[in-house]
């Protein structure tokens, strides 16, 4: 599975969903160009580094290869990437400035709605990206 989450990982945080109100539509709108365009390149067999949109730990972490071969994975389990839909902004309580964006994805060869979870950090860069299985509640 797709799992690439350098500022989280080993985190036991707890979060609080924004009201659709209080999230900026600019910072949501880049997070959806962002995972819509890394996952149309991959669909097309574009496997570029990432750049100053991305922290240096997730550039060091999704590199062209993990690229590569977590597309691989993706369409093993779901299909190629068709598109996405928003489906809310989560924070951590612990006041940590990152930024949940959970997207529904949905992929050519199954009817399941996959979570597409982009993070954004404070400086409005992508400090992590995943695909799992949609789970109403955030984990």
């Amino acid at each position: 599975m797709f799992a690439v989450l350098p500022v989280l990982a080993g985190c036991n945080t707890m979060y609080t969903r924004l009201a659709d109100a209080k999230v900026d539509a600019a910072e949501k709108a880049a997070a959806e160009k962002l995972a819509a365009g890394l996952l149309t390149s991959m669909r097309e067999g574009q496997y570029k580094p990432l750049g100053d949109e991305a922290t240096n730990a997730m550039r060091s972490a999704l590199t062209p290869e993990k690229q590569k071969d977590s597309y691989e994975d993706i369409r093993g389990m779901f299909g190629d990437f068709q598109s996405l839909e928003y489906a809310g902004t989560w924070i951590p309580k612990d006041g940590t400035l990152l930024k949940i964006y959970r997207f529904r994805g949905r992929f050519s060869a199954t009817t399941a709605r996959p979570e597409i979870r982009v993070v954004m950090d404070g400086n409005g860069k992508l400090a992590g990206f995943w695909i799992k299985p949609w789970i109403p509640a955030i984990t």
